[in-house]
């Protein structure tokens, strides 16, 4: 005979569950200013404040992970470099410079009669 699988929690929220706690007084004035300027009601500018709060932290995060990615294939790409793993997939440093001096010959002079 089987066991019955383990029951998992049920966590009951709903899509709007109020919250309660104490604000500080100065604090709560912020929030009223804030909402005034915007005509929005204390609970909509507190709900707006924390979500644009927690977008950009996950921003910021995603961004950082970004960098962190893009840092480490720079470093091993530096470090194929030093090794001499990718020598065949480097530009000269004359074609960089005939780059320049290509775009420099083609552009105009600010100094055009009218």
């Amino acid at each position: 005979m089987r066991k019955p699988p383990p029951k998992k929690p049920s966590i009951k929220t709903t899509p709007a569950s109020p919250i309660n706690f104490r604000m500080p007084p100065a604090l709560r004035a912020r929030l009223r200013r804030f909402a005034k300027e915007r005509n929005l009601a204390e609970a909509e500018a507190l709900r707006l404040v924390v979500s644009e709060h927690l977008e950009e932290v996950e921003n910021e995060r995603e961004l950082a992970a970004a960098e962190r990615w893009q840092f480490k294939q720079a470093y091993a790409t530096w470090q194929q470099y030093q090794r001499g793993e990718g020598e065949g997939r480097t530009v000269p440093w004359e074609s960089i410079q005939q780059i320049f001096v290509d775009a420099l010959a083609k552009r105009p002079t600010s100094e055009q009669s009218e």
